[in-house]
């Protein structure tokens, strides 16, 4: 099936990328930061998991809610006795009041419980969306100096230092851009099986977000791969 996105297969392209900046540049901090997605790709699975299986003391205390709600309605109306004083219609509709009112407090703890797995499901999963979309911002932090412009000016007191060549400098901006892509699929996956519109626009936020700042990357590439 290739109609969702495979977390495993994500986990290890990041894992190859990191094994790629390795090789080129072990001492850099983008080593770092793709070990640290790495990390939140594999948490991201987990929470998957987790957020993917019914959480089992929520139904039964739904279900244990519904038994004593029903219990306790066929008790009342057990031990009701007809008396004159309801065949007025003012103390009919007092009764019918109070009932009402009971019956709409239950109802609410039915939907307050059966929403509240929701809920903390939700939460999980914009924590997760929310550390993703720092992970990017960091991402780009490590892309800023990187300028294949700086050749074409001279450099100032305070000009950030260049020590790679205009091969390392593409290969270190195509990492970066590759990261970025990655950064925005682990949050598609938490999209794989879930409706709400709350963690879709997230969603739909982290992949504008970093296919933003990957398109300024591939700008920077395409000026390195001009110069001479």
């Amino acid at each position: 099936m290739y109609r969702k996105l495979n977390i495993e297969k994500i986990i290890d392209a990041i894992h190859l990328i990191s094994l790629r900046i390795n090789d080129r540049f072990p001492e850099s901090g983008l080593l770092k930061v793709c070990n640290e997605l790495k990390a939140l790709a594999i948490i991201s699975k987990q929470n998957i998991e987790s957020v993917d299986k019914p959480y089992a003391y929520f139904r039964l205390a739904f279900y244990l809610l519904i038994l004593i709600a029903a219990a306790s309605i066929f008790y009342t109306f057990s031990q009701l006795k007809v008396d004159e004083s309801i065949t007025t219609i003012q103390n009919f509709v007092t009764v019918s009041e109070a009932m009402i009112n009971e019956i709409a407090m239950i109802g609410a703890s039915f939907y307050f419980l059966y929403k509240l797995e929701d809920i903390l499901k939700q939460k999980i999963i914009l924590k997760a969306l929310n550390e993703l979309r720092t992970i990017a911002h960091v991402i780009d932090m490590h892309q800023l100096t990187k300028d294949p412009s700086y050749m074409l000016v001279e450099r100032t007191e305070h000009s950030p230092t260049r020590e790679l060549t205009k091969n390392d400098l593409s290969r270190y901006l195509d990492y970066c851009s590759e990261m970025l892509s990655l950064t925005s699929k682990v949050a598609a996956i938490y999209g794989n099986n879930n409706r709400d519109q709350m963690i879709l626009t997230t969603i739909h936020d982290i992949e504008i977000l970093c296919s933003s700042l990957s398109g300024k990357i591939w700008q920077k590439i395409g000026l390195n791969n001009l110069q001479k």
